[in-house]
Parts: C-alpha cells; structure tokens; sequence
C-alpha cells in the first residue's frame, strides 16, 4: 500500500511542477556557446532590459512589414527535450520565437524578442530556466558581442517573457540574431541582417 501512496504523490507532484510552474531553485544557469563562431575579444554584457509595454507585446508579435526602417521575423522551435527538477519535459511543435528590431543602419532604437506557442502547444509547452539573448555577428559571421537578458527560473506554459532593450549602436555591420535558452541549451535563432 506503502508503494502505491507513493507512486500517487509522485504523479500528483510532478503534476503540479508542470501545471503550477516552479521557481525552486534561482541559481543561475550558464548559456552553452558551443558551436558558436565567436570572435577572440567577444564580449557577454548582462543587460536586464527594459519594461514591456501592450504596444510592444503587439510590435513583437506583429507580421513584418507593418514598422518601417525595421525587420520583424519568427522562428519555429522544433520539438525538444530537457530535465528540470528531477522531470523530462517535452516541448512540442507549435512553438515560434519572435524577434523584432527597429532602427536604421548601425544605429538600433529597439529589439525585442518573445516566445509564443500555437495550437495544442499553448497548453502543452512548459518553459524553464529560459534566457533570451541578443547576439551580434560581423559580415565575416564571427559573434563579437552578446546582450544576455535575465534567466527567468519561474516555469511558464506556452510562452516565455518578452525581452526588450532600448537604444545602442553597434560598431559592425553584420547581424543581429535573438537566440532562446532553454535550461543553458540553445534551442532557437532568429537573424536579421544589419547593413548599409
């Protein structure tokens, strides 16, 4: 009977952790690099961001095309699997991440990027120890500076929160990618090219 009690605990506890989200353990979760062509002298700048607004929510998730002097694009996430707090979790296919970015030439007044799911994704996906990343490449396509945004250890359900940051110049043309960490594993990119 001893057994029995205790398989149903763990099931009701691992049916919490995914339906309730958890936030257990706010250590920080390194960002993996591997297979990325950095530059000698690349430089990773924390960078907390900036206040989401409605308007930008719906900047980030508006088709391209609609602000000028900017580029707006999405990425499907394919069907991944990661470990947090001792369970498997399953993301489907559903998934997009969403990177918009508003200037002109060198000169960005702002890049936002989010995650949004679709269809039976909306309920099924579970996203923790996510970090959304701004990442800048030069034309030779070497990574010479990374913006990473705050780890979000709080699990969330078809969604990961919006990143936002405000007004810089590069030093390069080249790209500007938003890259999305799930549990330190990159799992998705999307680029847009800055040039003249």
């Amino acid at each position: 009977m001893r057994k029995g009690t205790a398989l149903l605990a763990a099931g009701i506890s691992a049916a919490a952790v995914l339906t309730m989200g958890t936030s257990a353990q706010a250590v920080d979760v390194p960002s993996d690099y591997t297979g990325l062509d950095l530059a000698d002298d690349v430089v990773v700048e924390d960078v907390a961001g900036e206040r989401v607004t409605p308007e930008d929510e719906e900047l980030v998730r508006a088709p391209e095309g609609l602000m000028p002097r900017s580029a707006a694009g999405s990425s499907a996430i394919g069907v991944f699997s990661y470990s947090h707090g001792g369970l498997t979790i399953k993301v489907p296919s559903g998934c997009f991440l969403t990177h918009s970015i508003k200037g002109s030439g060198k000169k960005v007044d702002r890049q936002i990027a989010g995650v949004d799911c679709v269809g039976p994704a909306a309920l099924g996906a579970r996203f923790c120890n996510t970090r959304l990343e701004f990442h800048y490449a030069d034309t030779s396509g070497k990574t010479y500076k990374i913006k990473r945004g705050p780890l979000n250890n709080k699990c969330t359900t078809g969604t990961v929160p919006t990143y936002k940051i405000g007004a810089h110049t590069l030093p390069k043309y080249g790209k500007a990618c938003a890259q999305l960490f799930v549990n330190g594993k990159r799992t998705a990119v999307q680029c847009h090219f800055i040039t003249k």
